[in-house]
This record gives C-alpha cells, structure tokens and sequence, in this order.
C-alpha cells in the first residue's frame, strides 16, 4: 500500500511539472536613440548646407529652400561657422525620349465571348537627372561622398490613360513644362529625403520607439499562469516609463524583480521535457530583450547563447545574438555606454563660440 500512495505521489508530481505550456506574443513599445553608423569628433554638433540646382531647377525651387529642408537629427543647422559642411548639388531633370503606348483591352460580355475591343493611349517619358553631396568638416577634410542620382540611371514617368494617340502626343507637346516641373519637384523631393536619411543615419542621433514582444504562459492550468501575467504588468510599467532622453538607472531598478523571476524559472524548470524547454526558451528570450533595451549587449548575448543550447527554437537565439553583437559595435563606434541621453541642439554652438 505504501509504494501504491509513494507511485501515486510521483505521479502527481510529474503531472504538475509536466503541465501544457503555451506562449503569446504580449507586445510592448519602448524608445532610445539610434546610434551613428559613422561616428565623428565627438565635439562636432553643428552643419551648414550649401545647394546648388540647375538652370531649370532654380525656377522651381530657390536654394536656400531646398538648404532649409536638409535635416540631420541631434544637430543643429547653422548659416556658418559649422563643424560640419554639407554641399548638395541637384541637376537638372532632362527628358531624353517620350513615346505613346497603345493598351488594348478586350471587352467579353457574361459568357466570356469577345464583344469588342477598346484602346487606350499612354504618355510615356524617359528622363533622367543627378543628385550628389559632398561632406567636408570645418577644418576642410574630407568627410564623405555621396550620390543619389545619376544620369546613367533612367527612369520612366507615365500618364494616365488618354482615347486616342493624337491626345496623348497633344499633352506632350503642349504639357511639356507642366511635365518637367513636375518630374524636378518629384525628383528633388526624393533626392532631400535620401540626404536627410543618410545624414541621420551615419551621424545622427534620432529617437526610436520600438514594437517588441515578450513570450508569456498564456495556459491557465500551469502554476506559474499567474506569476507570468504579474510580472509581465511590471515589466510593461517599467519599459513604458523608458525615455530617449533619460538615463535607463530607475528603470533597469524596477526591471530587477522581473529578471530575478525569469532566472528563478530557468532553474526550477530545468528538465529536458517540451514544456520545461519551452519555458526556459520564453525566460532566456524575454531576457535578452530586457538587456537589449537596458543597453547591455554582453549579458543579452548570454541570454541569446543559453537560450540556443537550451534546444527549442534556437533560431531565435542566432537573431537575438546578432543584435547584440550590432549593438556592441554601435556603442563602441560611437563611444558611448548607453542610447538613452539627452541633446540639446538649440543650444550647441558653432566653431567660433566655443563649440570648438
């Protein structure tokens, strides 16, 4: 009778350890500043843009126009006596041929049998243009070189749908300069975007909000059901408190209970069973998400490392450890410690006041 009840005893207890075990995706935001892909002097917090446009161009947009949109996040633009100086020059959108397509669509009544045939005619323009922009720092060296457009790149502008061959070629002939102040403004717009977005992300400091997840026990029937939503309610408390523009200290204190409980499970449940991998593969991943935001990339690495041998879903861990490595290099690029710090741009100032 006695190994009866210690039978049943070991039982139950496996059953227990041996509950089913299913993860959702609890999402969260959080927010910090990227890094620059191409660091310079530390010192340097200010730019100067100079523009030049064709012929064409200028009478479509004015320079200093075109000088006002250049944007690089966590400088500030200045008129002169910058660290940094950004020369953009845009060349004249030129239409090199234009023909008119027939598109011929075939009318089928119910029954799918050909009833007729209707054309249309379409404008096309083949046209091309250069965008290119040189960076030089104060003291005159070199810095980058850049080229979003060149003439050798064609590109093709289409119109809308016109009955007849004789109204398209009439758009053309007497559409002309509507045409091409269209095709400069759309062009030039696009040349401005890729400068700002190349400027922001090799020197800039723009702020992030990121769209995460965390693994969470969503099986009701598991005795740590009611831990897992607990502790997934701090942690989402403590991240959404996370600032570009603060120190990570308060948070990644409020963040301690959460990573003591993820490491606490990863003990107790440490078979070789589905159900024990996955939980473990759930603590591991949430923790290398928590270092990754907290800036810590060596221990969200071990995170990654453990969560790979644990053997469920290593996958995760290479992608996990990848951006780790990345935000490593980052830090170390920019020498920096962190991505959560104040700028104040308003206040730098140029190479003759003391920004030096």
């Amino acid at each position: 009778m006695q190994k009866i009840i210690s039978l049943v005893i070991v039982v139950l207890g496996l059953s227990v350890h041996a509950q089913k075990v299913d993860l959702d995706k609890f999402y969260f935001s959080a927010s910090y500043r990227d890094l620059p892909r191409q660091p310079l002097d530390t010192s340097y917090h200010t730019f100067s843009v100079r523009a030049e446009t064709g012929p064409l161009s200028k009478l479509v947009i004015r320079s200093a126009e075109v000088q006002e949109r250049v944007r690089m996040e966590g400088w500030k633009q200045l008129n002169y006596d910058a660290h940094l100086q950004v020369q953009f020059r845009f060349e004249d959108v030129i239409i090199e041929k234009s023909d008119v397509n027939e598109n011929v669509e075939v009318l089928k009544d119910k029954n799918g049998k050909e009833t007729g045939r209707k054309s249309s005619f379409i404008l096309q323009v083949t046209y091309s243009y250069g965008a290119q922009s040189r960076l030089t720092d104060y003291k005159g060296q070199a810095v980058a070189n850049y080229t979003f457009a060149s003439r050798d790149q064609k590109r093709v502008y289409q119109s809308e749908a016109f009955p007849s061959s004789a109204e398209a070629n009439a758009y053309f002939k007497y559409g002309l300069l509507l045409i091409t102040n269209q095709l400069i403004k759309q062009s030039l717009n696009e040349s401005i975007n890729n400068l700002n977005y190349t400027l922001t992300l090799n020197y800039g400091y723009p702020q992030r909000t990121a769209n995460d997840f965390f693994w969470v026990l969503n099986s009701r029937k598991h005795p740590e059901y009611e831990n897992q939503h607990r502790v997934w309610i701090d942690f989402k408390q403590a991240i959404t408190s996370m600032s570009a523009d603060e120190s990570v200290d308060e948070v990644k204190q409020a963040l301690g209970p959460v990573i003591e409980y993820y490491n606490k499970v990863k003990k107790i449940y440490n078979s070789s069973s589905k159900a024990d991998k996955k939980l473990r593969y759930a603590s591991c991943y949430n923790l290398a998400k928590i270092y990754w935001y907290l800036d810590d990339p060596d221990a969200a690495m071990r995170e990654a490392n453990e969560l790979m041998i644990n053997g469920y879903d290593s996958k995760d861990g290479n992608r996990l450890e990848a951006a780790a490595t990345d935000l490593k290099l980052q830090l170390r690029l920019a020498k920096r410690n962190t991505r959560h710090f104040k700028l104040n741009p308003d206040e730098y100032q140029g190479i003759g006041y003391g920004g030096q």
